[in-house]
């Protein structure tokens, strides 16, 4: 037995040599940090007071819950940016099949705060709380979800969604959870950690060439760097500055809340108790909001 395993040992340094020797272990990708400078609103840090406030949540909770909607590290580091290909006009970025990405209600916050998704792919979201949430999405181009958890509910799909869009996903439930979905063309994007603000894109499949980087933010908008991929790899950092008006709006804005305040007003219900609104009014309520 100990002679087969120096035998193994062996045998994965001689295979590991000649994979370094052929140049296929290093692995390519695009990597770089997100950054921030300027004063951050209080309110986008603050303490979520409406946890505390409600036993349910609270009793999930040891220390404070705080607000997502700016996360920064140490040294300002800035998480929750999600940075992707763009892809070049009249060309398609293809990959692999992506598996269902999946959003999570936990503690009664959405988990990620942000996720990429690739048109096309499943996108499932649990309830993992004992208790009651209302999963809300307000896109304007793909198809809207608007149902009740329970603790014991189904998982829901609530894509594919086959258009490229950012929306957000909020809980009628409890206002303060929010998330925001942004639906990609191509499977090339990664989020910057919590910790350093790093992103790493795994470019397999990526022909060679100059591209553009997109780095958007919920608070922040949209910044771009020009980038050329080599052998597979790139670096591109970005700084976001509080004091600067954002390049892209995140989405949402009027038409967002002119759809939020029909599926909250209505008179109606859904089967399991949650608000919602009958097809045909927010179809016409998408219409004119699009042709404003």
């Amino acid at each position: 037995m100990i002679q087969n395993n120096h035998m193994r040992k062996f045998s994965w340094m001689i295979g590991a040599a000649v994979s370094v020797a052929m140049g296929t272990v290093c692995l390519a990708d695009i990597t770089g940090k997100v950054t921030l400078t300027g004063k951050v609103a209080d309110a986008d840090t603050a303490e979520i007071t409406g946890i505390k406030a409600n036993p349910d949540c609270a009793k999930m909770h040891k220390d404070p819950v705080f607000m997502e909607t700016v996360v920064t590290g140490e040294k300002n580091e800035l998480a929750n940016v999600i940075v992707s290909i763009k892809t070049p006009q009249g060309k398609e970025l293809k990959g692999g099949k992506a598996p269902a990405a999946v959003l999570d209600q936990k503690g009664c916050v959405y988990a990620p705060h942000v996720l990429p998704v690739m048109v096309g792919q499943p996108v499932v979201t649990k309830n993992s709380d004992p208790t009651l949430h209302n999963v809300h999405t307000l896109p304007l181009d793909n198809n809207a979800v608007n149902k009740g958890m329970p603790g014991s509910a189904t998982p829901i799909n609530l894509g594919p969604f086959p258009t490229v869009e950012t929306f957000k996903v909020k809980c009628d439930v409890h206002p303060w959870m929010v998330a925001w979905i942004r639906v990609l063309d191509n499977p090339f994007y990664a989020t910057t950690d919590d910790q350093k603000g790093a992103y790493k894109i795994d470019t397999t499949g990526l022909p060679d060439g100059d591209y553009e980087l997109v780095f958007w933010h919920e608070k922040f908008g949209e910044q771009t760097k020009k980038i050329s991929v080599k052998g597979g790899k790139a670096e591109a950092d970005a700084v976001f500055d509080t004091t600067k008006k954002a390049e892209a709006a995140p989405a949402g804005g009027i038409k967002e809340t002119a759809v939020a305040a029909l599926m909250t007003n209505s008179a109606q219900k859904c089967e399991d108790g949650s608000c919602c609104e009958a097809p045909t009014k927010a179809a016409a309520l998408l219409t004119a909001a699009k042709a404003k």
